[in-house]
């Protein structure tokens, strides 16, 4: 037999045998059959170049032809073989989850100025109401907090009767509070009557400071 007719021979070898190690795969080299390893179809496209290239080469080149095609037979049997999976995703890292906001410290209150007591009334005005709403909400959101309700009044009237009016509205005060979610418990109330001015009792500005509650911890 010719050569020529050899090399074709072996050529059409080394397509079949080929195709085969290279059967489409995308699983990782490591899972796949030891003849479709890149290794393996490297030395077999090897052995098979190397044939080729000595049966088709002329007698003065013969070795030259068959390490020319063991040569290219390796690269092309391994580059069919190759691993042609794709590259592993990485997956993301979770994010931090959000430190919570700290809860702002429970302030004093005053009631007073415009949100005060009407004279000679222990009545809760509608703005003071307001501002016990935020008071109670405050008060929920710090539940180790327990607070001392102070009422005052201004000078008009005995020391006595105005000692009984400080308390009065101190307790109304206390009973708002709770029905807005405070706990009793948590709530003292104490009255001063006008022994704690904080503006002067000689003008209705001043009268009108005094009728006051103030909220503090305890």
């Amino acid at each position: 037999m010719k050569k020529s007719t050899t090399g074709l021979l072996l050529g059409s070898a080394l397509v079949v045998g080929l195709a085969g190690c290279a059967t489409p795969n995308t699983s990782p080299s490591s899972d796949r059959p030891w003849f479709q390893q890149p290794v393996t179809c490297g030395i077999a496209g090897s052995l098979i170049g190397g044939s080729i290239g000595y049966a088709t080469s002329g007698s003065s080149d013969e070795e030259e032809g068959a390490a020319t095609g063991a040569v290219a037979g390796a690269a092309i049997g391994a580059l069919l073989c190759a691993d042609r999976s794709p590259a592993p995703v990485a997956e993301p890292e979770p994010m931090p989850a959000p430190e919570p906001e700290p809860v702002p410290a429970f302030e004093p209150v005053t009631l007073s100025s415009e949100v005060n007591f009407a004279f000679d009334s222990d009545e809760l005005r509608p703005q003071a109401e307001m501002t016990l709403d935020e008071v109670a909400r405050r008060l929920r959101e710090h539940t180790d907090v327990r607070i001392r309700i102070e009422g005052h009044t201004d000078s008009r009237g005995s020391a006595q009767y105005n000692q009984g009016l400080s308390e009065r509205r101190a307790n109304s005060v206390r009973s708002y509070l709770a029905s807005q979610g405070v706990a009793g418990d948590r709530m003292m109330a104490v009255g001063y009557g006008e022994q704690r001015p904080v503006a002067s009792n000689e003008t209705d500005e001043g009268r009108a400071l005094n009728r006051r509650v103030e909220i503090d911890r305890q």
